[in-house]
């Protein structure tokens, strides 16, 4: 995993799947995302709060896209720490290899969170 000179972090807002965004009950659970990197050396900093706000410790998918496909498929399965937070580097093998990279967390009775997309390699 390497550090670079970041470039100034995108923060992603989360988006319910389509079908079930309808009949989602308010509040909703809440993901923040940010992707922050240059070239092939990047960083993701993930937040996840329930419906009240308050923290969650779970896991949660970072998802890519294979390069030269356009499925996407779970890269890693990491959890969020008991303050809701995740935060780690993306290894210059993910960026090689995936040309879009994002965050997909399921919080049970609610549609997945899907962050938006992050394409790879990071833009200078």
């Amino acid at each position: 995993m390497l550090h670079s000179a970041w470039a100034a972090p995108v923060v992603l807002a989360a988006v319910a799947a389509p079908a079930a965004a309808a009949s989602t009950p308010d509040p909703k659970p809440t993901l923040y995302v940010s992707f922050t990197g240059s070239g092939d050396s990047g960083y993701v900093f993930v937040e996840l709060l329930g419906p009240d706000g308050t923290p969650l410790q779970q896991s949660f998918d970072i998802e890519g896209i294979p390069r030269g496909t356009d499925a996407w498929v779970a890269v890693f399965r990491p959890s969020t720490r008991a303050d809701g937070t995740f935060s780690s580097t993306i290894p210059s093998g993910i960026t090689q290899n995936y040309s879009a990279v994002r965050i997909a967390a399921t919080v049970p009775g609610y549609p997945t969170l899907i962050s938006q997309t992050q394409q790879l390699p990071f833009s200078a």
